[in-house]
């Protein structure tokens, strides 16, 4: 059974895990996320920041943050989930998690990914591709991407019946 948790004490123990793992696919962003928390460089501690995990009966099996890039964006970090859950849906059940906190504070998040996996992993999450040359690759409208609501009609709304 998948659960996800705010991370607030570090390290999760199977944390070192996800590190190696990432580590062996090239990815050092794990390792900096060890390293940032560790430092006191980044523990996702701001207003409208956290971090999140993801456990599968108790085993920990994905990563994910968000940071205050201003007042109005946030921006997606560390996300990562490990090789043997991926295209289960535990990726996108995290980033959801993640919106539905940032939508409380933001009104768009920003990412950054290299790789084409991560590319077609964000886009089918309606992140829009941003041209070259920023420090972002993707952005996603918060207020834009949420669903209208259905609301029933007040008092003033029904129609008046004779």
């Amino acid at each position: 059974m998948l659960s996800i948790t705010p991370v607030s004490d570090w390290p999760i123990p199977e944390f070192e895990d996800l590190v190696h793992e990432s580590r062996q696919e090239g990815f050092r962003f794990m390792e900096r996320l060890d390293e940032e928390w560790l430092s006191g460089a980044n523990r996702f501690s701001k207003v409208g920041e956290a971090l999140f995990a993801v456990f599968d009966d108790g085993k920990l099996v994905a990563v994910g943050g968000i940071n205050r890039q201003s007042d109005e964006c946030g921006r997606l970090r560390h996300f990562y989930v490990i090789t043997a859950v991926r295209r289960r849906g535990v990726g996108r059940l995290l980033e959801q998690h993640i919106l539905a906190f940032a939508s409380v504070h933001y009104t768009h998040i920003v990412l950054r990914t290299n790789t084409e996996v991560g590319e077609l992993f964000y886009e089918s999450l309606r992140f829009l591709r941003l041209p070259p040359g920023d420090d972002a690759t993707h952005r996603l409208n918060l207020v834009s991407s949420r669903k209208p609501r259905s609301r029933r009609p007040g008092r003033a709304e029904r129609p008046l019946h004779r």
